[in-house]
């Protein structure tokens, strides 16, 4: 097995995405305004471990004084000067849509300039699927790694949009090695109760047409990842208590639960955007180390997942 700079014993499932990427090709990535020591630190150590190759968008100025504050190397790498947090988020797009680059990663940038430059309607990022984003969870002690979707981007998503965030979170399970996933769509009740929409959506949502793994719902939560809980509210699915990924009714709840998991039970995240043409690695500053390399690793995953249909 490749070693890495990700813990097997402590990060299982972070450095088995890892070892799927050994034998595929970096991604080109445009990084956008990696111009703080962070931001430029979490670039060069997903090339160290050969997931990508980057293309530092932004003040030029300013990276190399933050690469040299650092004794940060970043000879060899291409720079496409730019000003500002706008327009190098969308001169990073034209990377992309232009073929140039391959991905986008985002640096010291907010996140809503950063998104809404990939969704703009001119030579954007935008597919027919509505744009999500996934949490892809390595939870100690458990036995796979869980994606939460849509903890980031969606705020009260349509039974609609709720499709295509499934499809999208299915997608990437597949990329990752999952290859028949099982979703669970949540809401407070196991069955669909009209005081209760989330639950009438998610009923929705597991009787449109999935040509490709398993979607159920409505589910508490306990169902989804408990076999014993399922079995004793005699809930009989292939998904119950097996989950791979776990479709949110809305953002609060997507949020709670991830952050309730990183701060309560010591897991780790890994992010991305998903739907778009390309992949949309979102990290932020509260990111660990593992946690920007494995987002960039899914990055990879799921580039090759598509190039492969």
């Amino acid at each position: 097995m490749t070693s890495h700079s990700i813990d097997a014993q402590s990060r299982p499932h972070f450095n088995q995405l890892l070892d799927r990427c050994s034998s595929l090709p970096p991604l080109r990535t445009a990084v956008i305004c990696p111009e703080e020591k962070i931001a430029l630190q979490g670039a060069l150590e997903a090339r160290e471990e050969s997931l990508i190759e980057p293309i530092l968008v932004g003040d030029a100025g300013r990276i190399h004084a933050v690469a040299e504050e650092n004794g940060m190397d970043i000879s060899g790498l291409t720079i496409v000067g730019s000003e500002g947090e706008e327009a190098s988020a969308h001169r990073g797009v034209d990377l992309v849509a232009g073929g140039d680059a391959d991905a986008l990663m985002k640096g010291n940038i907010h996140s809503d300039t950063y998104l809404a430059a990939v969704i703009r309607k001119e030579n954007g990022l935008r597919t027919t699927q509505r744009t999500s984003h996934c949490f892809v969870m390595d939870i100690p002690e458990w036995p796979k790694p869980i994606i939460i979707t849509d903890a980031a981007l969606n705020v009260a998503p349509e039974t609609k949009h709720k499709i295509s965030i499934t499809q999208n979170a299915l997608d990437l399970a597949q990329a990752i090695g999952i290859a028949s996933p099982k979703a669970a769509v949540l809401s407070a009740v196991e069955s669909p109760n009209p005081g209760i929409p989330s639950s009438v959506e998610a009923r929705e949502v597991a009787e449109a047409d999935w040509p490709v793994g398993m979607v159920d719902g409505p589910f508490a939560l306990d169902n989804a990842v408990s076999l014993r809980a399922a079995k004793l509210k005699g809930i009989e699915s292939p998904v119950a208590g097996d989950a791979d990924i776990l479709i949110m009714p809305s953002i609060e709840a997507g949020n709670i639960l991830f952050k309730g998991l990183v701060y309560l039970a010591g897991a780790e995240t890994a992010g991305l955007v998903v739907g778009a043409k390309a992949p949309v690695i979102l990290t932020s500053r509260a990111d660990s180390a593992d946690a920007r390399i494995a987002s960039c690793a899914l990055g990879v995953l799921y580039a090759n997942h598509f190039s492969q249909k």
